[in-house]
């Protein structure tokens, strides 16, 4: 039954979806920000250097990915608690899922960091940089759990709506991580010139450095979450069951569509390291479409999440249509600004006029991605704050594991359109996944709307 509470107007819902979101964005940002500077930095060491960093970010986003459906599901599993004003409820899951994240996190990246060769000679096929990738890819790893308990605290923050805490230790983090690099790098104030191993010493800092500021942020200033007897507290079956249900589906979601973009990432390193590095920055305009389109996600799961958790089920609608609203405008938005401001930006990664004209030539592609990638994961968002964890899984094994490589492979070794291949094998996936997230999105809202 639906709530009977005066739903809020337009203005309001607006309001709520940027008090939310405008913060998130911008913590995301900072995050593709910072990535841009390190590229920036790396740059200096050559192309090689670029070409190495940037192979170890798909398998450790495969690992990540596992503790980002953590994320998600305790975003929606306290928004929807909140919704329902049941703080007991929320720091159940919260804490449950909190154990979790340290236990699995200590135990996957201690073994990634003894594994570090054999996992970067499968995904760098380029021997002049792969000694470079397992150096940095090892550090990653062995200090994984200060990034992943940062990444679940940040969006249990973000399911309560407490966005602005999150960005604070985003700030701390790319502060921290740009100092070190500065430091280390190329060696300034006596520091010693350690190159990639610098930069992966200064992710690193940064990590901690978040970890720890999150970690006080939300003890002090949640007001609805606390980690008081968080690894005393005895775990309740149905949270365990529950838990396994949707961050599982998640988790399975999120590691098929990271092994699709690894075996994407595992065709282009067959390509040469020029071409590599030009491809490795273009992908960053598109972190950038990310991170406002996971700014809008953390707005949608959160306030969506609350509807449900309080039964106002016609607001649910109401936010996901404005969402989207507001999505395609920023679309549009950053499709013009990478167009018009491609050279300038692709001139500061590259001198060369070869490798700046291949950059502008590839914005037109990222341009066409934003749109798709922006709208897809708002509908995506709507379909978990609505509890429907399985469809986006489907689609993702579909899209990325599947259709994506599949092109991809054919288009550059069956037919050898090189680069180009993989942007279209990207665009071919992208589009399928948009056209079925917007149908299943539909169909999850018909479902929650019916009598």
């Amino acid at each position: 039954m639906e709530s009977s509470v005066q739903p809020t107007s337009t203005t309001a819902k607006l309001k709520r979806i940027a008090a939310i979101g405008i913060p998130a964005v911008i913590e995301s940002i900072i995050s593709v920000v910072i990535g841009s500077i390190d590229t920036k930095m790396i740059s200096g060491l050559g192309k090689g250097a670029v070409s190495a960093v940037s192979f170890t970010s798909q398998p450790k986003l495969i690992i990540l990915s596992i503790f980002y459906a953590m994320g998600t599901a305790v975003s929606v599993f306290v928004a929807q608690a909140l919704g329902r004003k049941d703080s007991d409820e929320a720091n159940a899951y919260f804490q449950t899922i909190f154990r979790l994240t340290v236990i699995l996190s200590l135990i996957l990246g201690i073994a990634c960091g003894l594994l570090a060769g054999p996992i970067m000679s499968v995904c760098n096929r380029q021997p002049d940089t792969v000694g470079m990738s397992v150096s940095f890819f090892r550090i990653i790893m062995f200090f994984l759990v200060f990034n992943t308990v940062s990444i679940v605290l940040n969006a249990a923050l973000r399911g309560i709506g407490k966005t602005r805490l999150t960005l604070i230790s985003s700030i701390a983090m790319g502060a921290v991580d740009i100092f070190v690099n500065y430091l280390l790098i190329e060696g300034h104030w006596g520091f010693p010139k350690l190159g990639v191993v610098g930069d992966a010493l200064g992710t690193v800092s940064g990590m901690v450095a978040a970890c720890v500021i999150s970690i006080v942020l939300l003890s002090r200033h949640s007001g609805f979450l606390t980690l008081k007897g968080v690894f005393t507290r005895k775990s309740d079956p149905q949270v365990m069951n529950n838990v396994r249900e949707k961050a599982g589906n998640t988790v399975i979601e999120n590691l098929f569509t990271r092994i699709g973009f690894l075996l994407s990432s595992i065709i282009v390193s067959g390509l040469s390291s020029d071409v590599t590095a030009v491809y490795s920055v273009t992908m960053i305009l598109l972190n950038y479409s990310f991170s406002f389109a996971d700014g809008m996600q953390a707005a949608v799961v959160s306030l969506t999440g609350q509807c449900m958790g309080a039964k106002q089920y016609r607001e649910v609608k109401d936010y996901v249509r404005l969402a989207r609203i507001v999505g395609v405008v920023l679309s549009v938005a950053l499709s013009a600004i990478y167009i018009l401001g491609a050279r300038g930006f692709f001139s500061e990664f590259f001198q060369d006029e070869e490798a700046i004209a291949q950059g502008i030539s590839y914005t037109y592609v990222a341009a066409a991605l934003t749109l798709l990638q922006i709208i897809r994961i708002i509908n995506v968002a709507a379909m978990r704050g609505m509890g429907d964890v399985k469809s986006p899984r489907n689609m993702a094994t579909l899209c990325v594991l599947i259709i994506s490589p599949a092109v991809a492979f054919t288009l550059t070794s069956v037919i050898p359109w090189g680069v180009w291949g993989i942007w279209a094998a990207s665009l071919t996936s992208q589009l399928c996944w948009f056209v079925m997230s917007c149908i299943k999105a539909h169909q999850c809202m018909q479902r929650v709307l019916a009598p």
